[in-house]
């Protein structure tokens, strides 16, 4: 009898996160997943066209976690309380899955994921129409965004040596700050 496969395109990026939370986005290769999946390398090109392709795929499927996990937290919230809200989801989603992190930050210049950096742009844009905040030309805005994700950047490259709770109180510090500069008026 031969043993039929039951290879579906949510194992393949199921399989490739669970790579990637362990090894690394470096350390994932088709051949690799191929292997964990127990078929022919030439059998995940059915679900991907390439490992950027995967990463991007991948990429977009942490994207819209993080979107609706951000949807149910902020409902009902506005202004600061929605600023600090996103933020702590935010870090909390990639301190969750650090292998992925680099993915949707897109700290690898070599990796080609434009709808994953779309996605995420996309994301941000949703999050803050409402509080008036999606519009990036305002530095206050950057600011805020740089803060989260310089913040989130150091913390995942180990750049920071304090314990959890101090790392906590450092980061709500640290968009407070942020957080307070929207409040200035337009130039």
């Amino acid at each position: 009898m031969v043993k039929r496969r039951t290879l579906t395109q949510a194992k393949v990026l199921a399989t490739a996160n669970q790579l990637i939370e362990t090894k690394g986005i470096n350390g994932l290769t088709i051949r690799d997943l191929a292997l964990v999946l127990d078929v022919r390398p030439q059998s995940i090109y059915n679900y991907v066209d390439s490992l950027s392709d995967l990463l991007d795929q991948v990429g977009i499927q942490f994207v819209q976690s993080i979107s609706d996990r951000m949807n149910e937290k902020m409902a009902n919230l506005t202004g600061d309380e929605a600023l600090m809200t996103f933020a702590q989801e935010f870090r909390a989603a990639c301190e969750n899955h650090r292998g992925l992190t680099p993915v949707i930050l897109d700290l690898n210049d070599n990796l080609k994921i434009p709808r994953t950096r779309k996605a995420m742009v996309q994301l941000y844009q949703d999050m803050f129409k409402p509080l008036q905040l999606d519009d990036s030309s305002r530095v206050e805005n950057t600011l805020y965004r740089s803060a989260l994700f310089g913040f989130i950047i150091q913390e995942v490259g180990g750049f920071f040596k304090l314990n959890d709770e101090e790392l906590d109180e450092r980061f709500t510090k640290t968009m407070q700050l942020a957080i307070d500069q929207t409040h200035l008026t337009k130039d």
